[in-house]
């Protein structure tokens, strides 16, 4: 899998990062496995992906609006998508990919009569075939962000303010690098929040910038810093299903975070080590003081109420779409959909579970399996007969 990488430079608060003064506040059990980036950032080359000759040759469509799936039987025979006040039919020769995302491609079946049958109805779909795993299994990465203010230090926020901000814009536009072309988080880390774990089951991303509301991602008014977090594999599970047979009505997202006993457990302890680590003496340099929670925020209880109160998903949605062999999955290990000829999930919905850190480069992984599936499905298969 080909990620480009690139030199970035970091700003020296990014030192807290280091290994050597942070070991020093874990056991060596606990100890934070430290993936600080060495001032490198990692991208996937899309140019691997669409080569311009096989970009060319496939036809581009603007913004569609997916429908419905067609069917001839049990047979899936294409797609019905809409741009703009056309409706469209696009027929397969051999093989339809459905690739809307953990998202939506539960709420295409749906529309499409797969899925579970009294939900189906009561939508006014006409049931297709019967599988009542479309949908659920629903998971993410839950991520509350502690805050603090710092001094001694040029944050995100001054370099984005003003005249520095008319010289980011400059920078980007000729260099495609500097504060416009930064992540979110820049520095990472994996913790066992148990010394008995085996493997890290807390991931950490640190931001030389505080947000007053993530959603918006707008910066505060002062300079600041994050360390947000998540557990690695939670075990809550959501469920993402559609909430009227008009594709234009987006579905309904039920994520049911922290509903296990377990999930509550690792993000408190979390975010208390989180704490420690900003609270190094090594971080005295940088760290004012502390903006939220706050050290008010002490008990169990507090920092769980904190963590429902504060919590932004990740955007890691998977597994509602899920590969398996018993009667809740929806795909099978060829990433077929179970019961349908002719039709295939490629995209996170089909991970049964949640892997241990950022989903990017496992739904990259899909994808290339995926392809290498239908390649070697196509080699010796005969085109379907469609009518046109």
């Amino acid at each position: 899998m080909p990620f480009r990488i690139r030199d970035i430079a970091c700003d020296p608060l990014f030192q807290f990062a280091r290994g050597a003064e942070i070991g020093a506040l874990l056991s060596r059990r606990q100890r934070l496995t430290l993936l600080r980036k060495q001032g490198k950032d990692h991208t996937p080359a899309p140019s691997t992906y669409l080569r311009e000759r096989l970009w060319e040759a496939v036809p581009q469509q603007s913004e569609p609006e997916r429908e419905r799936l067609l069917f001839d039987g049990r047979q899936c025979i294409g797609a019905e998508y809409r741009i703009g006040e056309r409706l469209i039919e696009a027929r397969a020769g051999r093989e339809t990919l459905l690739c809307a995302g953990a998202v939506q491609s539960p709420q295409v079946l749906e529309l499409s009569g797969i899925g579970q049958p009294a939900r189906l109805r009561a939508l006014g779909i006409e049931v297709r075939l019967a599988l009542p795993g479309v949908g659920e299994n629903y998971r993410d990465h839950y991520a509350p962000r502690l805050r603090w203010r710092v001094k001694n230090a040029i944050t995100l926020k001054q370099r984005t303010h003003g005249v520095r901000l008319a010289w980011e814009v400059l920078r980007y536009a000729a260099t495609r690098r500097g504060a416009l072309s930064l992540a979110p988080g820049l520095a990472c880390g994996f913790v066992r929040t148990r010394p008995e774990l085996e493997t890290p089951d807390f991931q950490y991303f640190f931001a030389d910038a505080s947000y007053g509301n993530a959603a918006t991602r707008q910066l505060e008014r002062e300079g600041g810093m994050t360390l947000s977090g998540f557990q690695q594999r939670p075990e809550s599970r959501g469920s993402i299903h559609a909430q009227s047979a008009d594709p234009a009505v987006p579905p309904v997202i039920l994520p049911n975070i922290l509903s296990e006993e377990i999930d509550r457990q690792c993000v408190v302890a979390g975010l208390k080590i989180a704490r420690r680590i900003v609270e190094n003496p090594a971080m005295d340099r940088y760290r004012a003081f502390e903006l939220i929670p706050g050290k008010e925020v002490q008990s169990d209880d507090e920092w769980l109420d904190f963590a429902r109160r504060d919590g932004v998903t990740s955007f890691h949605p998977m597994g509602t779409c899920r590969m398996g062999r018993d009667p809740l999955a929806v795909t099978d290990d060829e990433l077929n959909v179970r019961g349908i000829g002719g039709l295939r999930v490629i995209d996170a919905s089909i991970m049964p579970t949640m892997v241990s850190g950022n989903i990017n480069a496992a739904v990259l992984m899909i994808g290339e399996k995926g392809a290498a599936m239908v390649a070697a499905a196509q080699r010796n298969a005969a085109p379907i007969a469609v009518a046109s």
